[in-house]
């Protein structure tokens, strides 16, 4: 089988899955991260992407967790060719889909040399409906964005075992510096590296001699020498990742910051669940959705602690029994491939309350799973079409090559269908939340999201109902407030929807967003100065949105105070210049003073 074609069927099959997201919306945190973004929308800004985390703009004075410079240099990028037109952006997150999936493919023919693996391999990769998040929402592409580099530099690894090294290395190294400066998965590269060459061995004759020699020694000595060899591959690796290690603490003051306490037995209880889930979307990849009804445990839990352990270890019992027959070095290293980098997401501490799994974050472990599933059913393939007097595996015949290409074609379109119907649910806001809600009724995120888009479509009532399920499953829980807050001011409802408001600021009580609000609702019952207070406080908690700044330096302008007035216009217009409404009040404020 020519490996042209096996190819074009990949990217075919892939683009056959995913081609609708590129007429889907923005949707989701792309409202934040790109659409209310002015740091992404100069090039001034472009600096500030390497001294500050991803959510600056929002959360300036909130120690982050996420340092990505190059993610936010590639949305700058989208924004500088496509503005605000969704269009775009959409084919660039497919391309890096694409990407990946040809990247995926040299691997696994530089790893096993065997073109229908390579292939069978490639193609589960590109069409499994797993990544539906990744490709169809456009933010979710820091995964992509992360795994094109990562990929890359692992693919220059393996050629400078076959020659050539000091170049491959070289470019590797490069890769490696744009992955890990992308998304800081990118990190456990070196571990991979290493892993590789303990499992393969020597990559060259005379290091392949070295072993030979050093063969005849007591195992103590052999196992020492094999991690030396391995660990010393992986020192061009270093380097970078100390100068990455040594920004992501400069700039977030600190390696990492926990989102919220968890005992370690909390942290223990809770990652069997989390690993279960990620194993059932990967053989069941139906019901996706942005959030999940998965939470913490800090106890021995039969249905939520024991049950999931007990399957995770089934799947490892049943990688162990097979390794033989599907190769034993196969196997474990994609084992290592699929865990490595899905550990540094099992620490829940690090992730958001109620948001502590998602699809996307096994885009890159899905290497793994999809190698091992190809050579799975190669076997059977081989084992089936086998000669009925001789049921020993065979090489290529026309019976394999018939079966393959039924394979090939059945389960490829099989996943592709399924990936197309799991991605249409991201086309809009409002479709997403609203699976969401359907699929995750307990999740406060999915609850309180969906309740806000039907807000935005003029559907209070049912808005304020969604809210008042939310007050009620956890009163403790600021968002609904705020929201009812939302809802009562815009149906005119000012002394109720202050009296919401003043609940949530009591909850949450360093949220700019509470205060803006408090603020509107001062100013339209005259209270001109109260009003002036709390846009005061949201500025101060959020220097950095020019929209805040505009709305302070309304309530500022109709105080008198036009010296201080066109200080926050100014200050606006240096985050988003030629922006209009904020160049005419800045406009007037010079009139008044030069009137005076």
């Amino acid at each position: 089988m020519q490996q042209g074609w096996l190819l074009a069927g990949i990217l075919g099959l892939t683009a056959a899955a995913y081609i609708a997201t590129i007429r889907f919306n923005f949707v989701y945190d792309d409202e934040g991260q790109i659409i209310g973004n002015s740091y992404i929308q100069f090039w001034r800004h472009v600096p500030k992407y390497f001294i500050s985390q991803v959510w600056a703009h929002i959360f300036p004075q909130q120690r982050g967790n996420y340092y990505r410079p190059l993610f936010l240099l590639w949305l700058r990028v989208n924004d500088a060719c496509f503005g605000l037109k969704p269009m775009g952006w959409h084919a660039t997150a497919f391309a890096l889909h694409l990407i990946a999936t040809i990247l995926v493919y040299l691997i696994f023919r530089q790893m096993i040399r065997n073109p229908t693996v390579a292939a069978m391999g490639a193609l589960i990769f590109g069409v499994h409906p797993i990544h539906a998040e990744v490709v169809a929402w456009v933010s979710g592409a820091t995964e992509s964005l992360l795994a094109v580099f990562f990929l890359a530099s692992f693919l220059c690894y393996l050629k400078s075992r076959a020659g050539n090294s000091a170049i491959w290395i070289t470019i590797s190294c490069i890769f490696f510096g744009l992955a890990v400066f992308s998304k800081e998965t990118g990190i456990v590269l070196p571990a991979l590296v290493f892993a590789y060459a303990w499992i393969y061995g020597p990559s060259n004759e005379v290091e392949s001699k070295n072993g030979a020699a050093a063969a005849s020694q007591a195992w103590p000595q052999r196992l020492a020498l094999r991690f030396l060899r391995s660990l010393r591959v992986t020192l061009p690796y270093w380097p970078i990742a100390l100068f990455y290690l040594f920004a992501r603490v400069l700039v977030l003051h600190g390696f990492g910051h926990p989102t919220i306490n968890l005992g370690w037995r909390t942290v223990l209880f809770t990652m069997p669940s989390m690993v279960a889930f990620y194993v059932k979307k990967w053989f069941l990849p139906i019901r996706l959705t942005e959030f999940y009804d998965l939470f913490y445990y800090s106890g021995w839990n039969f249905w939520h602690v024991f049950l999931p352990a007990l399957s995770v270890a089934g799947v490892a019992l049943a990688l162990w029994l097979f390794r033989r027959k599907l190769g034993p070095r196969e196997v474990a290293f994609c084992a290592l491939w699929m865990l490595v980098p899905i550990l540094p997401v099992l620490d829940a501490g690090v992730l958001p309350s109620n948001d502590i799994v998602h699809d996307r974050y096994f885009y890159l472990p899905t290497l793994g799973a999809a190698l091992l599933v190809a050579l799975a059913i190669d076997r059977l393939l081989r084992f089936a079409t086998a000669p009925a007097e001789s049921k020993t595996l065979v090489a290529l015949n026309s019976k394999f090559v018939s079966a393959y290409l039924v394979t090939f074609i059945v389960l490829g379109g099989g996943l592709a269908a399924l990936s197309a119907h799991e991605a249409s649910f991201w086309v809009n806001d409002i479709t997403l939340f609203g699976r969401a809600h359907t699929l995750a009724p307990r999740n406060p995120i999915a609850r309180n999201d969906f309740g806000v888009e039907l807000a935005s479509l003029g559907d209070p009532t049912d808005a304020r109902t969604v809210f008042e399920e939310g007050v009620a499953a956890d009163p403790k829980d600021w968002a609904p407030y705020f929201n009812l807050g939302r809802i009562s001011y815009q149906e005119r409802k000012f002394a109720e929807a202050e009296q919401w408001l003043r609940k949530a600021n009591a909850l949450n009580p360093i949220s700019p967003d509470v205060y803006i609000e408090l603020g509107l609702v001062q100013l339209r019952t005259n209270r001109v100065y109260e009003s002036l207070a709390s846009m005061r406080r949201a500025v101060q908690l959020r220097p950095n949105d020019p929209t805040y700044l505009f709305a302070y330096g309304v309530v500022l302008a109709q105080t008198g105070d036009c010296v201080s007035a066109r200080a926050e216009f100014r200050e606006a217009l240096s985050i988003r210049p030629g922006e209009g409404m904020t160049q005419l009040a800045l406009d007037r404020c010079e009139q008044i003073a030069a009137q005076r």
